[in-house]
C-alpha cells in the first residue's frame, strides 16, 4: 500500500472513530448512558455494528475516550499559556476545560453517577482512569512551573494535586450548577482565584508549607500521585 492511500485510511479511520463517539455521546445525551447499547450507536452513526466494535470494543471505551480527548486537549493549551501570575493561570485553564465541555454538558451529566463509581470502568477516580489523571496533574505541574509567582520547586507537585483536586471538583459542581448561565461556577471559580492570591506569599510559611504537604497525601492517591499516603 502506497503512503498516500496508507495516510487517507488512516484518516478515513480517524473520521469514522469520531463519528461513533459524537454519536454515543448524543445518545448518551437523550437517553442515558445505561438505556444506550452498541447497536443504538452504529445505528446513530450509519454504521454496522461489526465496523462499529471494530473501532470500540464497549460503551465504556467510548467514554475513556471522551475522557483521553479532552485531557489532550487541555494539556495542548496548556503549552500555549502566557506567563502571569498562577492565581490566573488556574483561572484561565479551568475555564478552558469547561469550554472544551460545554458541548458535550448533557452526556458528562448523564453519565455522573457512573463516571463518579469508582469501581466502574469508567469512574473518574478508578483504575481504567489512572493514566488521565496523572496526565492531568503533570499538566498542573506546568501550569505552576510556568508562572511567574511559582512557589519553590519543592512544593510544585503537592501543588499540583491540590490544584487538581480543585478543578476536579469544580467540574462536578459546573455538571450539577443549575443557575442561568452557570453563575455560581463562574462566582466559584473567581472565589477560588482570590483564594490562591491570598494563599500564595505565605506558602512559604511552615505552618502553611506543612499543610499543604498533608493535604497532598491525602488528595495524593485519588488524583494520580503515585506516593503512598502519608499520615501525619
Amino acid at each position: 500500500m502506497s503512503e498516500a492511500a496508507e495516510s487517507k485510511r488512516t484518516l478515513k479511520g480517524e473520521q469514522a472513530r469520531q463519528r461513533i463517539l459524537e454519536s454515543a455521546l448524543t445518545l448518551f445525551a437523550s437517553k442515558g448512558y445505561e438505556e444506550t447499547t452498541m447497536r443504538e450507536i452504529a445505528a446513530q452513526a450509519g454504521y454496522s455494528p461489526g465496523l462499529t466494535y471494530r473501532y470500540f470494543a464497549s460503551k465504556e471505551e467510548l467514554v475513556l475516550q471522551l475522557y483521553r480527548d479532552l485531557c489532550a486537549e487541555l494539556d495542548q493549551f496548556t503549552h500555549d499559556l502566557t506567563v502571569s501570575s498562577l492565581p490566573e493561570r488556574f483561572q484561565v485553564l479551568i475555564t478552558k476545560q469547561l469550554e472544551l465541555m460545554a458541548p458535550h454538558r448533557e452526556a458528562l451529566s448523564a453519565l455522573f453517577g457512573t463516571a463518579l463509581n469508582a469501581r466502574s470502568n469508567v469512574g473518574v477516580f478508578g483504575k481504567q482512569t489512572t493514566e488521565i489523571r496523572r496526565r492531568a496533574r503533570l499538566t498542573y505541574r506546568e501550569v505552576i512551573a510556568g508562572a511567574k509567582d511559582a512557589p519553590k520547586a519543592a512544593q510544585h507537585d503537592d501543588l499540583a494535586t491540590v490544584l487538581y483536586a480543585m478543578h476536579m471538583g469544580m467540574i462536578l459542581f459546573w455538571l450539577i450548577d443549575e443557575s442561568r448561565d452557570t453563575s455560581r461556577t463562574w462566582r466559584l471559580i473567581a472565589f477560588l482565584r482570590d483564594m490562591l492570591k491570598l494563599l500564595l506569599p505565605i506558602l512559604w510559611l511552615p505552618p502553611v508549607a506543612h499543610a499543604l504537604v498533608r493535604l497532598a497525601a491525602i488528595l495524593g492517591p485519588m488524583f494520580g500521585k503515585d506516593e503512598s499516603l502519608d499520615e501525619t
